[in-house]
């Protein structure tokens, strides 16, 4: 498990590494310089030509100090500062300026022609890194303009110090223009802007480089480690329990799938298969009396209840829909999970079936109590996706009982970024912008866990104060019926963590890491442009099989 910190968590690091557990903030710059330094040493000719673009703080001081290091080691380094007003007396920079002055080197204000008489091989941002909150302007934009243009001209390879200036290190986004760099070395923990779009696609390579920040500089200050973290492959298989080698198709899962609508058994059978590649004991696939014979003739190991649509005369309709309800409350008597919403539609005969599904949920308890000594016991969990995510975000019914739901009961929304945003009414463009605080308040309301599904999906849940980005997958997984893969992972997770009130939580990591690296098994063996959400579900065996086999962790770099 990595963290990702903001520009603000990592300034705290940084603060309380120096000033509580005493490291000086000046060794810990001359070790972040070294990395960078290394970095360039080893990827190009001894004597190569550098500019170092340097801005008024630490991002800059660190720059400096890697002109000095590459100096010593043969290299044509030219220093061109963003400013050429004084530093504060005691400050990183002036620190910097003086020992380069001692070296008889010669620092300039920025110039365009100064930059393209010198005609580097390489350029080093070390203007503001993460210490940016507002968009680049004036001198700094020209010369992200300015150094862009060179690079796209001459092929000289642009090194952004800790994250490309102009990204916000917190949401990833372009604050007014950015360096397009080909890598980028970061030190002691990852950004979130390293990863989320369209930042990450600023960064080129991204290296992480140890420089004698810990996860101990929080704690020995007493302070609360970072919000947010990746999960990686030895995290994800932790998080599954060893299967009971006694055990049989009982013991591992339950799980009804309520999906597809007339003619659209395409979700239904791609949420059943994922979640049967995923450990469940027993599929039910609860469904339109339509889909019927594909389903059987494409899955015969799934179990299947159909029904009928509702009869058009007013007299029969009530009967109907009493027929409706008991059919499924058969069916959630039996399972241990339920799906609901892969293609089911958002007619009258879905509200039915939420509503009743729901119903069950919030009567969980009173149910248990009139039901006892019978052995009854309440749902594991309920994976919410897809239409009855718009179903709920639109009744105010509904909403009422995703709120008084039994709360032994975990319970996972699923939604892209379109579903987001009806479930929190705002439009998709503030959805995006506000991603995190808006999750937090959706996991809030219905004390959930929600897997808000992107380019980079976040999982945020209402019993853990850390979010989880997931940091694998890849463009090629946006393809119809990736997020019912998704469900169905997600239902058979459900049964494969450990329990307690945090089992939502960990189900919902595991499941989108197993999607996730999924999506990146098939972009290796067929590149993201052929790839078909079927061929995720195929992909689930050599994921399993690495989670359950895991290779020796490798030694960390000790730089």
């Amino acid at each position: 498990m990595k963290y990702l910190l903001t520009g603000n968590e990592m300034a705290q690091a940084d603060s309380l590494t120096s000033e509580v557990i005493g490291i000086p903030s000046i060794v810990l710059m001359e070790r972040a310089a070294l990395a960078v330094a290394g970095e360039i040493r080893s990827r190009t000719v001894q004597g190569a030509g550098v500019t170092i673009l340097a801005g008024p703080g630490n991002n800059g001081a660190d720059g400096l100090a890697v002109g000095r290091l590459l100096t010593d080691c043969g290299y044509d380094v030219q220093y061109l500062l963003l400013s050429m007003k004084e530093p504060p007396e005691g400050s990183s920079a002036m620190t910097q300026q003086r020992i380069l002055r001692a070296y008889g080197a010669e620092l300039h204000a920025w110039n365009p022609e100064a930059l393209n008489a010198f005609k580097p091989d390489v350029i080093v941002d070390a203007l503001f890194g993460t210490g940016l909150a507002r968009p680049l302007s004036g001198t700094a934009a020209e010369i992200v303009k300015a150094v862009n243009e060179y690079r796209a001209r001459t092929g000289c390879k642009v090194i952004g110090l800790d994250l490309p200036s102009g990204i916000s290190s917190e949401t990833g986004e372009v604050l007014g223009c950015a360096f397009e760099c080909d890598l980028t070395v970061t030190f002691a923990y990852y950004k979130r802007g390293h990863f989320l779009y369209p930042g990450c696609t600023y960064c080129g390579e991204t290296v992480l480089r140890q420089i004698g920040i810990h996860d101990r500089s929080f704690d020995c200050a007493g302070g609360m480690r970072p919000e947010m973290i990746m999960l990686e492959q030895q995290d994800a298989g932790r998080l599954l329990v060893r299967r009971n080698g006694g055990g049989n198709k009982g013991t591992f899962g339950k799980i009804l799938i309520i999906a597809g609508s007339c003619a659209m058994c395409g979700a239904a059978l791609l949420s059943a298969e994922a979640c049967m590649r995923s450990g469940a004991g027993m599929v039910k696939i609860f469904t339109r009396e339509e889909n019927r014979v594909i389903i059987q003739e494409k899955l015969p190991e799934a179990m299947l209840t159909v029904y009928s649509s509702l009869p058009g005369e007013a007299e029969l309709v009530a009967a109907a829909e009493d027929q409706l309800r008991e059919s499924l409350c058969r069916d959630l008597d039996w399972a241990d999970a339920v799906v609901i919403g892969p293609a089911v539609g958002r007619g009258r005969e879905a509200q039915i079936l939420l509503d009743a599904l729901l119903t069950y949920v919030s009567e969980g308890r009173k149910r248990a109590a009139a039901a006892a000594g019978t052995g009854y016991k309440p749902l594991r969990g309920i994976v919410i996706d897809a239409d009855a995510l718009r179903l709920i975000a639109s009744s105010d019914a509904a909403d009422a009982l995703m709120q008084d739901r039994d709360p032994d009961t975990v319970c996972i929304l699923t939604p892209h970024l379109a579903e987001f945003a009806d479930l929190v009414h705002v439009t998709v463009p503030r959805a995006g912008r506000d991603r995190i605080p808006l999750l937090r308040e959706l996991a809030g309301r219905y004390q959930c866990t929600v897997i808000g599904k992107d380019a980079r999906t976040l999982i945020v849940s209402s019993v853990e104060r850390e979010i989880t980005m997931i940091t694998n997958g890849n463009s090629g997984m946006a393809t119809a019926g990736s997020g019912d893969v998704l469900t169905g992972i997600t239902a058979a997770m459900i049964m494969a963590v450990q329990g307690g009130e945090a089992r939502g939580h960990r189900a919902a990591q595991a499941a989108a890491y197993i999607h996730a690296e999924a999506g990146d098994q098939c972009r290796r063996r067929m590149g993201e442009r052929a790839m078909l959400a079927g061929d995720l579900i195929r992909a689930e065996e050599s994921v399993f099989h690495q989670l359950e086999n895991p290779l020796p962790l490798q030694a960390s770099d000790p730089q």
